[in-house]
């Protein structure tokens, strides 16, 4: 048995490739006549490099003859304008106006209800809502309160005090008055400048909620003509040893930078229309 025989196929190495016969010795192929044998190649020295070209020099020189140009056409120009003589302007045409003789006639005041700064900058006490002439009625009281005057009536004068200075409180006046039944009526307007900040709307929103917490008014509404106003009747009676029950309704509103409040008291229930009443009529003045 060969040796292809008993090897199996997947075991058998790749089949040598032949070799290349060996190349036959040629003489070399001598020049063709006529023509000289090539020269054996020689080495060459290294070209030596090119000096660097200047760069910027043309764009510099162009750039200063354009400066300098601009600069004498604008010596020129003014030199020849300067030696001009000038020109006048033509006359003016057309009639001339008349002029009135005399001072103009008196801008004629505008009513209350139309000058704002008559109602902020004018006198409070003629604001306010008069004392009705009514039988059994007497005014007790109309002028100007202090700020300590007017801190003197809240829970904690001290507090009160510091921050109505601290919001630029201007100036309160009020008036009230007794009827025949002996119940008090109390109006004040309070202004504040609102020049640093806005306090009025805020001053009226504090009062506002702290009525609405208070047992001793109910039956709030708001105030008509208003974007913020509110009125509360009596609620639960003010008790005291040795005095009879008060009761008391309370109503607050403003204009501008004028704070509006009105307090009746009664030794009976007090109703919410009279309070809107007073405060409509006290807003009415404003």
């Amino acid at each position: 048995m060969s040796l292809s025989e008993d090897t199996p196929a997947q075991e058998r190495g790749p089949e040598p490739e032949p070799e290349a016969p060996p190349a036959p010795d040629f003489p070399p192929t001598p020049p063709a006549p006529g023509l000289p044998a090539t020269p054996p190649t020689q080495d060459l020295p290294p070209t030596p490099p090119h000096p660097p070209r200047p760069r910027g020099r043309t764009t510099l020189l162009i750039a200063a003859t354009l400066v300098l140009g601009v600069l004498a056409g604008g010596g020129v120009g003014y030199k020849i304008q300067h030696d001009r003589e000038p020109t006048p302007l033509p006359p003016l045409t057309g009639p001339a106006l008349a002029q009135p003789k005399g001072t103009g006639p008196d801008v004629p005041a505008l009513p209350v209800a139309q000058d704002r700064n008559a109602v902020y900058d004018g006198d409070l006490l003629k604001l306010l809502v008069p004392t009705p002439k009514t039988k059994g009625t007497k005014e007790l009281e109309r002028g100007w309160q202090s700020l300590v005057e007017y801190a003197d009536g809240y829970g904690r004068p001290d507090i009160a005090f510091t921050r109505l200075a601290q919001n630029d409180f201007r100036r309160m006046a009020g008036a009230g008055w007794t009827d025949a039944r002996h119940d008090f009526s109390h109006v004040e307007v309070v202004q504040f400048r609102d020049e640093a900040t806005l306090y009025t709307g805020r001053h009226l929103t504090e009062q506002v909620g702290a009525a609405g917490t208070n047992p001793h008014f109910a039956h709030n509404t708001p105030v008509p003509g208003t974007a913020d106003g509110q009125a509360w009747g009596s609620g639960k009676p003010y008790e005291s040893d040795g005095y009879l029950p008060q009761y008391r309704g309370i109503g607050f509103a403003r204009v501008g930078n004028l704070f509006v409040e009105v307090v009746l008291d009664s030794e009976h229930p007090v109703k919410v229309k009279a309070v809107l009443s007073l405060i409509k009529r006290q807003l009415e003045r404003l």
